[in-house]
């Protein structure tokens, strides 16, 4: 696990603009890299939309009752793309460093749905905000065990 995460200013402005392209959606995507340096921007199809509230992916916040997807309040990576991309990263000899996607009206931290999805607990989980001026924060998530409702948050510092 790594306690800090290499950066660079160029990518973070990738993701900043993968963010406002999206906008008023939330994106999303991997970063490829090793041992806690990020060296590439990979982006992934949300296809939030497409799941439905019979597949108990996503809970309205009030009543905690399965709904269907929304883009511009959720992110589902689309399965063919993350294969895509987890191909190329075999190929480009290059680790999953980061998961991440954007928030648009709220801040960048994962959110108790973000937190409630997230399984594979290797990466470090990024997120862009899109409210007042970008920013772009990295976050680990730790569960007992992958599938847990809830986890604690431990904010991952960027360096360049």
């Amino acid at each position: 696990m790594v306690d800090r995460l290499v950066f660079p200013l160029a990518l973070r402005q990738e993701l900043v603009a993968h963010a406002r392209e999206g906008d008023p959606e939330e994106v999303c995507g991997i970063l490829g890299g090793h041992a806690g340096e990020v060296v590439r921007v990979f982006r992934v199809r949300n296809t939030a939309d497409e799941v439905s509230a019979e597949r108990n992916v996503f809970r309205d916040g009030a009543s905690g009752v399965a709904s269907a997807g929304r883009r511009p309040v959720h992110y589902y990576m689309d399965p063919r793309d993350q294969l895509r991309v987890y191909n190329e990263l075999d190929d480009l000899g290059l680790d999953v460093v980061a998961y991440y996607h954007s928030h648009t009206h709220t801040e960048a931290r994962p959110s108790p749905t973000d937190i409630r999805l997230a399984t594979d607990l290797s990466p470090v989980y990024m997120l862009v905000s899109l409210t007042h001026e970008p920013s772009v924060r990295a976050w680990r998530i730790t569960k007992a065990d992958p599938s847990d409702e809830s986890g604690e948050l431990t904010e991952i510092p960027l360096c360049t």
